[in-house]
Formats: C-alpha cells, structure tokens, sequence
C-alpha cells in the first residue's frame, strides 16, 4: 500500500472527534432533557399544591367524581349546533369518540352516546344496537311499556327532572317528563329524532343545558328476543347520578396563573377525564434546520421511536400512562411526539388536604421540547460544522505531507536506482537533502557511501597501471637472471625448473604489457584530439582488413545509409582501437568458419555499432560486469599458445565509449546462437 494511502488511513482516526462530540451531545441532551423534566415537575406540584388548598378547586374537582360505580358523561364543547335528523353526519365533522354501554342481562345490546354543548344548549347523540325494537303503540298505557330512553338529570339548584324519550316510528320523538310512577306530562323543551340503521337506530336529543348542569344519567330500556327486559346505561347501580364531566372556566382560570411560553397544563378528573386546560405547546419559538442535518441529529439522539401524543380533546380523557399513574399516587413523566415537536409530558396528583391527602385529580403538564433541542441543535450544527472542517483538513494535510513525503522518498529511490548505469559506472549527482530529518539522513549516507564506492572503484580502475610499474623492476631482474643461468651448466632437472621459471616470466610480461597498453589508452584519451569522422568509411576500410587478419572466421557488413550521414565528433584512432577489441574479442569466441557480422546504422540522433558473432552465449551473471577492469569470462586454464586474457579488452572498449559520451551494452541473441555487442554514440550535428 502506498504512503498517501496509508496516512489517508490513519487520518481517518479523526472521525473519532464527531463520534465523541455526538456522545457529548447525547450526554448533554439527557441533562438537559432529566432536567427539564424535573423543573417541569416542580411546576406541576406547585399547581397541584395550589389547586389542593384552595377550596373552590377542590369543591369543583370533587364534583366530578362518580359513586357506585356510576361512569359520568362528558360533554364536548360544540362550535355550531347540530341538525336534530338523528343522523351523525354534523358529530362526524368534530371526530368526537363515543362513549360506549353495554346490558348486562343482553350482551348483544349496546348504546353509544356523545355530548355536545353550546352556549346554553346540550346536545346528545345516541346509537343503539338493539335487533328487536319495540316501537310505542298508542294502545299502550304508559310508554314504559315500549323500548325507551330514561334521562336523569339534576341542574345546578339540584333540581332532579326524569324524561321518558320513545318513538311510534322513525322520525321525531316523543318527549315525556316523568312526575311519579305512573304519571307522565308532555315535554315540549326537550326535542329530538329517531331515525333507524343498519344495526339498530339512531337518537338525537336537545334539551336545556342548565337542566343537567350537574349530573346525567342515561338509560335505555328493551327488551330481548326473548322477551326479558334489559337495561344499558352510565348508571348501572342507579344508587347515584353520575356527574357531568365538561372544561371547566373556573379551573383553566386557575391554570392560567402559572402560564408559561411554551407549557400547557391540563387538569384530569379521579377517572382520567379531562375538565380543564391552558396554554399552548406550539408557543415555543423552533429553529428550522437543513433536513440532513435535522436527520442525523434524530439519528444521533434516537427520537424517531417516540410514540405520539394523545389528544384528550377528542376522547375527553386522557390516554397515557401518566396521568394515571398519577392518580394513583406516583408522579410520572414521558416523552411523545406531537404533530410538531417532541413533547414532554408530567403528571401528578392532587390532594385534599382536608380528606386525609385523598387524590381528587392529577395535573398534566406538556411542555415543548424544541426550546431545549434548539440548545442542543446549535451545540450539534456546531459541533457538526468544526468536526467535519477539522477531519477535512486533518486529510488534506496528511494528503499533502503524505505527498511531499512520498515525493522525497521517490526521489530518492529513482537516484538510488539510477546512481550506477548498466555499465557499471557511478554517476556523480546523487540528490542531497539538507532537511534533518530520518529522509535527509539517509540520503546524505547514501552520498557518503556511494563517494567511498566511487574512490574503491576508481582505485580499482588505476590498480593495473600501478601493478604494472611496481612489478617491472623485480620481472627484470628475474629475466636477468634466467638469461644468465642460460651461460651456466645446469643438469636436466635444473634445466626443467628453469624452463617453468622462464615460461612464468614471459607470461608475467605479457600481463604487465596488457595492463601497459589499458594505461596507454587512458592516457591517449586524456590527449585526444576531437575531429569529425565518418564511421560508415571506416568500417568498410576494417572490414576488409578484418578479413585478413582472422581468415579462421568470416566476416560481412551491414549499413543502412540514409539521407542523413553516418558521422561522429571523436577520435579517430581510439574508434578503431575500441573496434579492433570488440572484433578480437569476437574472433576468439567464434568457431571455426563462423560469421562476424558489423553493423552500422542511425536511431533519431544516436549512431548504433554493432559487432555480431555466433559462439557460445555470455554467462547471466557476469552479463553487468563484463566491462569491469581485470574480469574474463575465458577458460583460465588456456594454454600459453592461446595468449593471456586479463578482461582489459571490453574495459577499454567501455572507456573509448565513455570518451565519445556513448556507451556499450552486450546480450545474447535471443536464440543464444550468439553474442551481440551494440556500441550507442551520438551523431554529429552540424
């Protein structure tokens, strides 16, 4: 993996920051939120302690509880009056919920009634289901005989009213007012219609409000299929009226002194109901934000799983668990989701403090969330904006030193790959970094290293010129002696050892005259005149002299002459030396009769020579040393008649080369039949 790569990588360590600011964020909205709610449930005791000791709250509270078993009717509060048809299209409009009664002795019977109030005016709708109706016939003596509705109602001077409401047939009712058990007198004030459906029929009533100011009980009577009488109603022991459950004015106004932006507190009666309310969660001043944002912060917190807020309005009691938690004793609190905003929702009891603490109601406090997550939003786009801007240039800035990093140790690499050409020589402008650091370091080692390599190798290169002058005074005076032995009567034995000793002595010569003529050739490149020299010319002139002098071998020429001429600027005589060794060196690996191909021809701005031989292929691992002093790839057990091999003649060859700022390369021939020596000089530019 590369570099960059791997600092990216690491760079990404800092996504750790927005991970721990999300878990700072979520910590500090649990704070935040643990103590709204207990605020909020410090101002919900103090309602609850003011509305338990003032005595008119207490009294109203009171009034709404049920006795034995009595359930109270509650009465919504209607905008427009309802049409008297008996039809439920006008209370489909409010999505009012039905109070629902079923008969103890017939199962199958139910009623299902829902109030309405306006003004002055009460208004009831009633469905029944009840498959065997007994309508009033006129032949009946009393309309008890027939299925009716018996209303129980007390007004606010508890003044009791009992009606008998019944029908002959679909269409308007029949309204009595029941003055003893079997005196009855026509009600003209109360109205209303029956109208029959699909299950059973239908009732709407009006009558005054004032006349069940404080208790309502429903009734109906019938009879079953079998002819028993049944009854379904509110009142099921009929021991008590049950109360009538309405917003009480009084209470809200009680409310409405603890009223804050933001809150809205609601009062709940001993059976959850719902008598009394002020305020307004919608209150709450909410900051739009981007919905990505909005999203993730949801996703961070985890508030998607909040279940909805109820709406007592509608059912005309409350629906969660807190207040009737709180009914019971048990102060609660709980989080929900409304239609816009998350919510949070207290409750607690309320005492009479005159009854021995008894519970008589619970006040319910929601309150808008969206202030508190304002708080935590700006703390999250915050915390959002600088971790995102900080990972970013946390990776940019590891991507750009990873860059320049990488950049350095590139270099570096291509230098130290570069520093020694295939030739074998070390080039000179190897990069030094003066940054102190492990990379600038290493480079200046690598300097140190390759100018030690450098001095090792140039000593190499002038140890044959040095050895042959150190050893030419000693071999003289051995050849000196050999020649005076000559003049000395010796036995055969000594005459042997003689011979041995003069053998070694002209072999020894003919070494130091090689490593002679390797210094000569350095010398003579070092005094060298430069000239223009036409190198096809020149190679046509050797190859017939060539042909001469190794009559073992064939020889023939390959130019590809084009418009542009086959010319150098060098020397003249160091080209035909350089030749004379590639050729010599070519005759003495090529088999008896084989060819020596010499080629010339142009490549953009580069004169390529080349010397071709058939013979055995060049070892692979002495293919980067062939043109180092002193190094042969001949047989070292040759017989003096061969001659003497120092690997001096491609040394030189590469010395004319590097001369005509050129250089040689040598490779087998793909099919190893053969060797092929490939000389590359620049070509003259006029």
């Amino acid at each position: 993996m590369r570099l960059r790569k791997q600092l990216f990588i690491v760079s990404l360590i800092t996504l750790i920051v927005p991970w721990a600011g999300c878990q700072y964020v979520r910590e500090v909205d649990a704070s935040l939120r643990k103590g709204q709610s207990q605020t909020l449930l410090a101002t919900s005791r103090a309602v609850a302690s003011r509305l338990g000791s003032d005595t008119l709250s207490v009294k109203r509270l009171r009034s709404f509880i049920a006795e034995d078993n009595a359930i109270p009717l509650y009465i919504h509060p209607l905008r427009t009056p309802p049409t008297l048809d008996g039809y439920d299209d006008d209370w489909r409009a409010y999505n009012y919920q039905l109070q629902s009664f079923r008969a103890a002795g017939n199962p199958q019977a139910r009623m299902q009634v829902v109030a309405g109030a306006l003004q002055s005016s009460l208004y009831l709708f009633f469905s029944f289901k009840d498959e065997n109706w007994q309508s009033f016939r006129p032949s009946q003596s009393t309309p008890l005989e027939s299925d009716h509705l018996k209303l129980h109602a007390r007004s606010d001077t508890n003044e009791i009213r009992q009606f008998i409401v019944y029908a002959s047939a679909p269409g308007s009712v029949h309204v009595s007012r029941q003055l003893s058990e079997t005196d009855f007198a026509v009600e003209h004030q109360l109205k209303g219609a029956w109208v029959e459906n699909n299950n059973g029929y239908q009732v709407e009533l009006f009558l005054p409000l004032d006349w069940a100011e404080k208790n309502l009980a429903l009734e109906y009577v019938g009879l079953s299929s079998g002819g028993q009488e049944f009854r379904v109603g509110n009142n099921p022991s009929q021991k008590s009226l049950p109360p009538v459950v309405r917003l009480a004015k009084d209470l809200s106004h009680e409310l409405s002194i603890f009223s804050q932006n933001g809150v809205r507190l609601s009062l709940a009666s001993i059976n959850a109901r719902f008598v009394a309310r002020h305020g307004d969660i919608d209150q709450a001043q909410t900051q739009q934000t981007h919905g990505f944002v909005s999203w993730f912060y949801t996703l961070i917190l985890g508030d998607d799983k909040r279940p909805d807020l109820d709406t007592p309005q509608r059912s005309g009691q409350f629906e969660t668990p807190e207040p009737a938690l709180a009914l019971r004793g048990e102060s609660a609190s709980g989080w929900y989701r409304s239609e816009t905003a998350n919510v949070l929702r207290v409750a607690v009891p309320v005492y009479d403090p005159r009854d021995n603490n008894k519970i008589i109601g619970a006040v319910v406090a929601d309150q808008n969330a969206e202030s508190l997550a304002n708080l935590t939003n700006n703390a999250f786009d915050q915390l959002l904006l600088y971790s995102v801007l900080v990972s970013t240039i946390a990776a940019l800035t590891f991507l750009i030193y990873a860059s320049w990093l990488s950049l350095r140790i590139r270099k570096l690499s291509s230098a130290a790959g570069s520093v020694i050409s295939e030739s074998g020589k070390i080039a000179e402008n190897f990069p030094v970094f003066r940054s102190q650091d492990e990379i600038g370091d290493l480079s200046r080692n690598y300097a140190a290293l390759l100018t030690r390599l450098r001095e090792y190798t140039n000593y190499l290169r002038t140890l044959s010129s040095k050895l042959s002058h150190e050893l030419r005074t000693p071999l003289a005076i051995v050849k000196s002696s050999l020649d005076n032995l000559e003049h000395v009567e010796l036995n055969t034995q000594a005459r042997t050892y003689a011979d041995r000793a003069r053998e070694g002595a002209t072999r020894l010569t003919s070494i130091l005259n090689s490593m002679s003529a390797a210094s000569h050739v350095e010398q003579a490149i070092s005094a060298a005149d430069i000239e223009r020299i036409p190198v096809d010319v020149i190679l046509e002139n050797l190859a017939e002299a060539y042909k001469d002098v190794y009559p073992n071998v064939k020889f023939s020429l390959r130019i590809q002459k084009e418009d542009e001429k086959l010319e150098i600027d060098g020397s003249g005589e160091l080209l035909v030396q350089m030749l004379d060794k590639l050729v010599d060196n070519a005759a003495d690996f090529c088999p008896q009769d084989g060819l020596v191909e010499l080629g010339l021809y142009r490549n953009n701005n580069d004169l390529i020579i080349t010397v071709r031989n058939e013979g055995p292929p060049l070892p692979k691992d002495m293919q980067g040393q062939l043109f180092d002093s002193m190094v042969s790839v001949r047989d070292k057990d040759a017989p003096i008649q061969q001659g003497h091999h120092l690997g001096l003649g491609l040394y030189i060859v590469r010395l004319i080369a590097d001369f005509h700022r050129g250089e040689v390369q040598g490779y087998n021939v793909p099919d190893n039949s053969g060797v092929i020596f490939e000389i590359r000089l620049p070509a003259a530019v006029d």
